[in-house]
C-alpha cells in the first residue's frame, strides 16, 4: 500500500490534462495539415481525361503532360505524367514506373493518418487513466481533504478532456481515410483508362 501511495505521490495533478493537451495539439495540427493537402487534390474532370487520352493517341505527350500538369499536385496525374515520361524515354517498363509512382502518392496521402488513429484510441484511454489516478489520490489523501478535492477534479478533467481529443480525431480519420480512398479509386480507374494507350498508342 505504501508503495501505490509514493508512486502517486510524485504525478503532479496536472501531468495528464497536460499530456492530453499536447494531444490535442498535434491532433489539431494534423487535422489542418491533411485537410490542407487533399482540399489541394482536386479531382481530374472527365473532360481533361478526354483531352489526354486524344492527346496521347496522336503521340503528342508533351501536350497530354501540360494538360495533367496543371492538376497540381493530384496523384493520379503524377502517376500518369510518370508513365508518359517513361515513354519518351523509351523505358520499356512503364507499368512498373507507374506503380511504384503510385505506391509513393498513396504514402503520401496516408501521412500522419496512423498518428491521427492512434490518439484517437488512446486519448479516452489515457482519460481513463487520469480518472484512476485523481480517484486514488483522494482516497489515499481522506475524504473532506484539500488533495481529496483536486484528486476529483482532476479524474473528472481528465477524462472529459480525452474524450473532447478523441472524438475528434476519430471523427477526422475516418474522414481523412475516405478522402484517401476516393483517390486512390480516381488512380487506379484513370490509370487503367490511359495505361494501354501509353504502351501502344491505342486503346486495348
Amino acid at each position: 500500500m505504501y508503495l501505490g501511495k509514493s508512486i502517486i505521490s510524485y504525478i503532479p495533478p496536472e501531468t495528464i490534462p497536460v499530456m492530453i493537451l499536447i494531444l490535442s495539439i498535434i491532433t489539431l495540427t494534423i487535422i489542418l495539415e491533411r485537410m490542407i493537402y487533399f482540399w489541394n487534390l482536386k479531382p481530374i474532370h472527365i473532360d481533361r481525361i478526354r483531352e489526354v487520352r486524344n492527346a496521347l493517341k496522336t503521340s503528342d505527350l508533351e501536350k497530354a503532360i501540360g494538360l495533367l500538369d496543371r492538376q497540381g499536385k493530384n496523384p493520379t496525374a503524377k502517376v500518369v505524367i510518370t508513365g508518359i515520361e517513361a515513354k519518351k524515354m523509351g523505358d520499356s517498363s512503364i507499368r512498373e514506373e507507374m506503380e511504384t509512382q503510385g505506391y509513393r502518392q498513396i504514402h503520401k496521402m496516408e501521412r500522419f493518418l496512423t498518428g491521427l488513429g492512434t490518439i484517437a484510441t488512446i486519448s479516452p484511454l489515457m482519460g481513463v487513466l487520469g480518472t484512476v489516478v485523481g480517484m486514488i489520490r483522494s482516497f489515499e489523501m481522506g475524504t473532506g481533504t484539500k488533495s481529496a478535492e483536486v484528486g476529483i477534479s482532476e479524474a473528472l478533467i481528465t477524462t472529459a478532456m480525452g474524450l473532447s481529443v478523441a472524438i475528434p480525431a476519430y471523427i477526422f480519420y475516418n474522414y481523412l481515410v475516405r478522402k484517401k480512398e476516393d483517390k486512390i479509386t480516381e488512380m487506379e480507374n484513370v490509370t487503367q483508362q490511359l495505361l494501354p494507350i501509353i504502351e501502344s498508342g491505342k486503346e486495348a
